[in-house]
């Protein structure tokens, strides 16, 4: 298990307590992402499960949601045991391979734990259909983020940079057209090229 797993794990029994919390920009990330009615959805460093419910509620075919904490996908897998629509699976991101492919790939408040970006992001590439969608947010904005990690070691975690210059990472395969970097919301998207 990598370091980030177990980092992940050993916060995972308390997850919901501290940082599992609903927030308003949820709906917003649902809709920038592109997501509705019969889409199939990849949810990286999806934690418990806290944007299941807005993809449910959403009418989504299916749900991947991927985590590298098997705590945290075991305590996501039973929140949701009844739910057919959302498959958990303990997985790298940068491993993971699909053939049918999504219509939207959510990163929601972990990006900054991906400490590769430039493979991220082709591995997402590879992973969504034509047209398909992309988003990273974050339910607090880059200095509450950023302030949030002081603590959290370089091998966990990365500094967050201006959304316009994590986007650069993505522009040459995804036409980037939404950014968002401010107090209360951080978020970049595009569709595949």
């Amino acid at each position: 298990m990598n370091e980030i797993a177990r980092y992940f794990d050993s916060r995972a029994d308390d997850w919901e307590k501290t940082f599992n919390r609903p927030s308003a920009v949820q709906g917003a990330v649902a809709a920038i992402a592109g997501i509705g009615p019969g889409s199939r959805v990849l949810d990286l460093g999806c934690g418990t499960g806290i944007m299941a419910d807005v993809y449910l509620a959403l009418g989504v075919s299916q749900v991947v949601a991927l985590d590298i904490a098997p705590r945290m996908i075991e305590i996501a897998q039973k929140k949701y045991e009844n739910e057919p629509r959302i498959d958990f699976r303990c997985r790298d991101a940068v491993e993971f391979e699909d053939e049918e492919g999504f219509d939207a790939v959510v990163i929601y408040n972990a990006y900054p734990h991906f400490l590769d970006k430039d493979a991220l992001a082709k591995r997402v590439a590879s992973l969504v259909k034509p047209a398909g969608r992309f988003t990273v947010a974050h339910s607090m904005g880059r200095a509450q983020m950023n302030d949030h990690h002081r603590n959290v070691p370089a091998s966990v975690t990365s500094v967050l940079r201006p959304a316009v210059e994590e986007a650069e990472a993505w522009r040459g395969l995804f036409e980037i057209d939404s950014i968002v970097d401010s107090p209360l919301f951080y978020c970049f998207a595009g569709q595949l090229k």
